[in-house]
């Protein structure tokens, strides 16, 4: 479909027939990141003092933490509230969130699921505005790169629909935006040729997608002899993974566009975005950043510490001081591009190893990520390819709901694997790396497609 028809008319009306204000939200968002550092202050304390009046009135657990400690929402200073507040994270919201949840949030709650970089899955619950300030956010940023709503976009990802089979909607809604999803979990030779040819017929603006995968297939193209043809592309947004020189060198090469890095997830929603000028810029119209050490102190710039999140427009559950589990560095540098948005250093903490399948084919870790946010049962696991490639999966129940289904963590790996042994074991814990954080997926093997597995 023509994109300008798309921008002014399939888009803005998708989202009315969703209930979302996404391009109201977006002019908001367009005007706000030209002002001052102050001048967004004063923005952030009004809506963080609108999220912590809505957490207290409305949600059991944080009415009780505030009256704990003598906190009245709605007349002392929303920062130095914030300040106050305990931090939470996966496991506050897991053994609390009937307490934690606004039932009366405004267009009902919508169910959420997440493995994360932790390897810690979470099933929540988000509001119609929270995801429309998401959007918004994203439209935003794309068009700091001349990539606007409508113009074709092709997807190298993954999502649970990987795993059920796409939905019939949501391959429409794809179809009617100009929207190309290709399958990031398994990439050889044959798929990525296939993949080439589609690219080439889709002529994409933009191309999507984790870092790794994005990588190996231009790196096949160029081996392979398969020049970049998207005549139109202006970027390659890259997320998910931490993207590293090489990555960049390999992707700016082939595709001669700017390859640009964006922070979320889908518990902390979207955080952060490169700009051209090559920040990192805070999205601080919806969220503030605290990087804090182990004790909950600020840690100062050049140090490194955890990124703790307030999402300010999360009605449906409030994110109010919440543990991403990823690590960065804090700058007060203001960026040349002339926005007052906040800056951010270097994010660390979502590395994941590839698996290898029966075949050799190097498969994405969130192929396996997603078999495991399935079960609800489960609290923690962590994904173990041996070298041999038979795989040791370990599992933390969460004591709460059924028992784990063995037999349905094996059937759904080697679907997606081939017939590689696994075996499940429950245990009580989980060893953390040498950086304080869980590996999801750690992988010993190595493919048989030399030119796949070298990258």
């Amino acid at each position: 479909m023509h994109p300008q028809i798309v921008r002014h008319i399939v888009s803005p009306l998708l989202e009315r027939l969703l209930g979302r204000k996404t391009f109201a939200y977006l002019r908001e968002c367009e005007s706000m990141q030209w002002r001052s550092p102050a001048a967004l202050r004063t923005i952030q304390a009004q809506k963080l003092g609108a999220l912590l009046q809505v957490a207290q009135s409305n949600c059991t657990w944080y009415r009780r933490t505030f009256a704990d400690l003598g906190i009245n929402a709605a007349n002392d200073d929303p920062f130095e509230i914030l300040a106050q507040l305990p931090r939470i994270d996966k496991t506050t919201i897991r053994s609390n969130q009937s307490d934690m949840i606004n039932a009366a949030v405004e267009g009902g709650l919508i169910p959420f699921n997440t493995g994360g970089s932790t390897g810690e899955p979470l099933a929540f619950f988000v509001d119609r505005r929270r995801i429309g300030y998401d959007k918004a956010a994203r439209i935003l940023t794309h068009a700091w790169f001349g990539v606007q709503p409508g113009d074709p976009e092709v997807y190298l990802w993954g999502s649970p629909l990987e795993i059920r089979g796409q939905d019939r909607f949501k391959r429409i809604r794809d179809r009617v935006t100009n929207e190309l999803l290709l399958a990031a979990f398994r990439l050889n030779p044959e798929t990525m040729s296939d993949y080439h040819r589609q690219i080439k017929a889709f002529d994409p603006a933009s191309i999507f997608g984790y870092p790794s995968s994005l990588t190996r297939f231009a790196a096949f193209c160029e081996e392979t002899g398969k020049p970049h043809t998207a005549r139109n592309l202006r970027a390659v947004f890259v997320t998910g993974e931490v993207v590293d020189d090489r990555q960049r060198e390999i992707l700016s090469r082939y595709f001669n566009v700017p390859v640009v890095n964006g922070y979320g997830s889908r518990d902390g929603g979207f955080i952060a975005h490169e700009c051209p000028s090559g920040s990192m810029h805070v999205m601080d119209q919806n969220i503030i950043v605290e990087i804090l050490d182990e004790s909950g102190k600020a840690v100062q710039e050049g140090e490194c510490g955890e990124i703790v999140i307030t999402h300010l427009d999360a009605y449906a559950l409030p994110l109010i001081r919440y543990r991403t589990g990823d690590m960065a560095s804090p700058t007060s540098s203001q960026c040349a591009c002339g926005r007052g948005l906040s800056l951010i250093g270097d994010i660390d903490g979502r590395r994941g190893d590839h698996l290898v399948g029966a075949d050799g084919t190097l498969t994405h870790p969130l192929a396996a990520i997603y078999v495991m946010r399935e079960l609800k049962s489960v609290k923690q696991f962590q994904i173990h390819q041996q070298r041999d490639r038979s795989i040791k999966v370990q599992v933390v129940e969460d004591g709460l709901t059924t028992p784990i289904n063995c037999e349905r963590i094996i059937d759904d790996l080697q679907r997606r694997l081939g017939p590689l042994p696994v075996d499940v074991e429950t245990v009580g814990s989980i060893a953390v790396a040498g950086s304080g954080k869980y590996r999801h997926v750690v992988s010993e093997a190595t493919g048989n497609f030399d030119l796949v597995s070298s990258v």
